[in-house]
């Protein structure tokens, strides 16, 4: 075994229901009830040790460990259940029933999708359109009557009702969607009303124009007095000075520390002051070559940077790394499951009393799977709409997204952080004057249900494709 081969463990989970077995012969039998037809015991399969693969029977989760989904009729393996379902559709047609083997010849599956090993190299072979193979279930759709007297006007336009429409819409599908394309609706879904600036997708197009869209998105920030903020130039460019002096090894990160700390600066400006002098102890002086995995984004880059910026211990407030679980240990859990990899919790006492935010971290080196990145805002969207279930909810579920900002990779990155500040600063004002607790009872009445993780994956595929766009991709990290 070399040092660059992978410790695997092979689980034996079934791609159409989620369920899991002990053998794989469990599972090929199981897979019969989804009248796919598998003989009971597969001679001649045996994953063998290599170059790339140490396979190991592991009982527990362990960080060197990663676990992989085991293709029941060859020795393939993915990390993802979507990319085990993808290749079994592609390359085990035989097997399926006749409706599903509709087959063409596509570009070849790439990178992390080949994560089977040298030995097992049939011909590549792909769906036309995979989700062609998947019917939406209309009975996992529910969108209770709207409450006549409690409806978001803008300029005359009805936004509650536009989007109920836009929910209603689900149900005139007769295929599942994908994630990736349809990010508003998977939201809807869960009464969710997703917006962006300068952002229009197709899918809410035929109930919100472009200025329809504009107006509620003016109106919002109006609401709650979210408002662009400027910055004094005489302190940006103390800071831009630092920062470069530091960047060209003018002077020690010591001495940048000290003098980021005489700066006198108002609240906000002064909390982003202390999240700088955060990164400049953690920062390498040049960007790191390789791969960044998600525990070292957050301990070494996320974390100084959220922690400085929200970490409030006289006001009871922490930033909590609440998922302490490997990305790979984590592949079973689903969206209702799941802890956030991020929690703004509020302490009370010796226990946690209550959360204002919550967040999820993925490396650059996921960047590439626009289903990952929606999952993971889908998944944010769950936890903070069930937050406010607990409040006193008023009006629509609406998330908005606030500014896209970029977290430094090294020393030389830190001017552009504060050429950003006054987008961090506004994230902080907007945070401190709208996340608080409500001094009204909670007014369940006005709830929506929670969309279940059964019923989400009757309506959208676990397929996956790195072909797909989505709307709000995020380039960094």
């Amino acid at each position: 075994m070399t040092s660059k081969t992978k410790l695997v463990t092979i689980l034996h989970q079934c791609f159409t229901c989620q369920n899991a077995y002990s053998t794989p012969q469990s599972l090929r039998q199981h897979l019969r009830k989804h009248s796919i037809l598998l003989p009971h015991r597969v001679t001649g399969i045996r994953r063998y040790d290599n170059d790339e693969y140490t396979y190991i029977k592991a009982t527990r989760s362990h960080d060197d460990i990663e676990k992989h989904f085991g293709c029941p009729a060859c020795i393939a393996h993915f990390m993802e259940i979507g990319e085990l379902k993808t290749h079994f559709y592609a390359n085990h047609p035989e097997t399926l029933p006749k409706q599903s083997q509709t087959i063409s010849q596509e570009e070849p599956t790439t990178g992390q999708q080949q994560s089977h090993n040298n030995q097992d190299k049939p011909k590549k072979r792909h769906l036309s359109n995979a989700l062609t193979t998947e019917l939406l279930d209309p009975l996992c759709l529910s969108f209770p009557p709207l409450d006549h007297d409690d409806h978001l006007l803008v300029q005359k336009f009805d936004v509650t009702m536009a989007f109920h429409k836009l929910q209603l819409s689900l149900c005139q599908h007769k295929w599942k969607l994908s994630l990736e394309n349809h990010i508003h609706l998977a939201l809807a879904a869960t009464h969710i009303l997703l917006l962006s600036r300068n952002q229009y997708p197709e899918d809410l197009s035929p109930y919100f124009n472009n200025h329809n869209l504009e107006a509620t998105i003016n109106e919002i920030e109006t609401k709650y007095g979210i408002k662009k903020l400027q910055m004094s130039m005489e302190t940006t460019t103390s800071m831009i000075g630092i920062a470069q002096a530091l960047a060209m090894g003018i002077i020690s990160r010591d001495k940048a520390t000290a003098k980021f700390l005489d700066l006198d600066l108002p609240s906000n400006e002064n909390k982003f002051k202390n999240c700088i002098i955060d990164l400049i102890r953690k920062l390498p002086p040049v960007p790191i070559a390789e791969d960044i995995n998600e525990l070292e984004l957050s301990t070494r880059y996320v974390d100084p940077f959220l922690s400085g910026l929200f970490d409030d211990p006289d006001e009871g407030i922490y930033l909590r790394w609440t998922n302490e679980l490997t990305s790979e240990a984590r592949k079973h859990e689903d969206l209702s499951t799941k802890r956030p990899d991020i929690c703004l919790s509020r302490l009370h006492g010796m226990t946690w009393a209550s959360n204002y935010g919550y967040g999820e971290a993925k490396s650059a080196a996921q960047g590439g799977s626009n289903y990952l990145i929606c999952q993971d805002l889908l998944r944010v969207g769950l936890f903070c709409k069930n937050a406010l279930d607990a409040q006193n909810m008023e009006g629509l579920y609406v998330m908005y997204e606030l500014e896209k900002i970029k977290i430094p990779s090294c020393l030389d990155d830190l001017t552009k952080l504060i050429v950003d500040m006054p987008r961090v600063c506004r994230v902080l004002e907007t945070f401190n004057g709208i996340c608080k607790p409500s001094v009204h009872p909670a007014m369940t009445s006005r709830n929506r249900p929670t969309i279940t993780t059964s019923a989400f994956n009757g309506i959208f595929s676990l397929s996956q494709s790195r072909k797909r766009q989505c709307h709000l991709k995020y380039q960094h990290n």
